[in-house]
């Protein structure tokens, strides 16, 4: 594992199992939010009658490392796209693109689709007994004394809640683009081929594990995932066409199998009080194990699935509107089912189905009328004439200018 980095080259062939392991990463974030309804120690917006500590025991597999790897593949991503970006307007229309495709979901969310939580939330917590419709009434007056006990969120009440991602995302993306732009300078060529020389996959892993320590160590609150997210993006960014990288994670899979499982374990007997290690230990395991878990989900996939089929681009496009609707019909679903106690087996066998159901339909109904795919993330289909477009694009940026403004200031 000592190897050194070679020069990264491009591959032209799709990478298959990257666009699985971004249908895999969001699906099982899905799995992981309903999790959290029955979860008894771990906080969230709502709560099932139902908890309990076990749940807790599986949640731990993807727990530490589940939003570490859906911030590496977009990290690749985002590095294959500005790699196709090359003058100065393919600049600007490639920042204002990603602007709308990011922004827009977001504002639809931030408006139509998280409230429902709050209302859910602040229901069980008892501070309301109304209507939906007269919450929402006085949701859309950010002012309202009725959530003066929240606050938090992009404007007063109106909190992007679990599309932070999002958020994080198009800020971490402005920050690429400037840092892009200022590695082609010509002085910092030398230092470009020092890190791609220089660096084995070992030293990498103990790299992100100390960057990681790091920021648990030294940043709090929401302060230490969005940068642990910035770190996990830029490794996919810079690591996206290195072929070495690549090459190591095929021939250590069974090491990084090996690795992750006596992490689990030992972080599962710790949890279970089994016995008690010093903190500095635990918190090493924990955080190992979180770069592990990345490295050895991405070998596993690139490994067994790189390979296409016909519905694997259509996965693709509906993990956005999926993302962006799960949490708010899974908590709703929760607190429309709470009251007819219908026993730990049946009420999570209902959401599940019934989440997975409704992000379903409603992206088959939305998607079907193409003005309104953009809604959701999801590119329209027909090619419009140019005026359509500029007028299109000229409505998205007046929507969405008040949001960037909030984000960048």
């Amino acid at each position: 594992m000592s190897t050194q980095v070679q020069q990264p080259s491009l591959v032209n062939s799709r990478k298959y199992y990257l666009d699985w392991l971004r249908v895999i990463a969001f699906a099982s974030l899905i799995f992981y939010h309903i999790g959290m309804l029955y979860s008894e120690n771990w906080g969230f917006h709502f709560k099932s009658n139902y908890t309990s500590q076990y749940v807790e025991y599986l949640m731990l597999v993807f727990s530490p490392w589940r939003m570490l790897l859906i911030w590496f593949i977009s990290g690749v991503a985002l590095r294959f796209m500005i790699d196709k970006v090359r003058s100065f307007k393919s600049w600007l229309h490639f920042t204002l693109y990603r602007s709308i495709f990011l922004l827009l979901p977001l504002l639809v969310g931030l408006w139509l689709i998280v409230p429902l939580q709050l209302f859910a939330e602040m229901s069980q917590q008892g501070v309301i007994d109304i209507s939906y419709w007269q919450f929402y009434l006085a949701f859309i007056e950010t002012n309202n004394t009725l959530f003066i006990n929240y606050q938090s969120g992009v404007w007063p009440n109106v909190d992007v809640n679990h599309l932070w991602y999002l958020r994080s995302l198009w800020q971490f993306m402005l920050i690429i683009i400037v840092l892009t732009l200022f590695a082609r300078l010509p002085f910092i060529a030398p230092l470009k081929t020092f890190v791609k020389g220089g660096m084995s996959f070992g030293f990498l892993i103990t790299l992100l594990t100390i960057a990681t320590l790091f920021t648990s160590h030294y940043l709090t609150g929401d302060s230490i995932r969005e940068t642990n997210g910035l770190i996990l993006l830029l490794a996919g960014y810079i690591l996206a066409k290195n072929t070495y990288f690549w090459n190591c994670l095929d021939k250590n899979l069974v090491l990084l199998a090996l690795s992750f499982a006596v992490l689990f374990v030992l972080i599962i007997l710790s949890y279970q009080k089994v016995f008690t290690l010093p903190h500095f230990i635990l918190s090493a395991s924990y955080n190992i194990q979180r770069v592990v878990g990345v490295f050895f989900v991405l070998a596993f996939a690139h490994r067994f699935l790189n390979f296409n089929t016909y519905y694997l681009k259509q996965l693709n496009v509906w993990v956005f509107p999926f993302y962006l609707l799960h949490q708010s019909i899974l908590i709703i679903l929760c607190f429309l089912l709470q009251p007819l106690s219908l026993g730990p087996v049946a009420e999570p066998f209902i959401i599940i189905t019934g989440t997975w159901s409704f992000c379903g339909v409603i992206t088959w109904g939305i998607t079907r009328i193409d003005v309104l795919r953009p809604l959701l993330g999801v590119a329209i289909k027909r090619d419009y004439s140019p005026t359509v477009k500029i007028l299109g694009y000229t409505a998205a940026l007046i929507l969405i200018t008040p949001l960037a403004y909030k984000l960048i200031t």
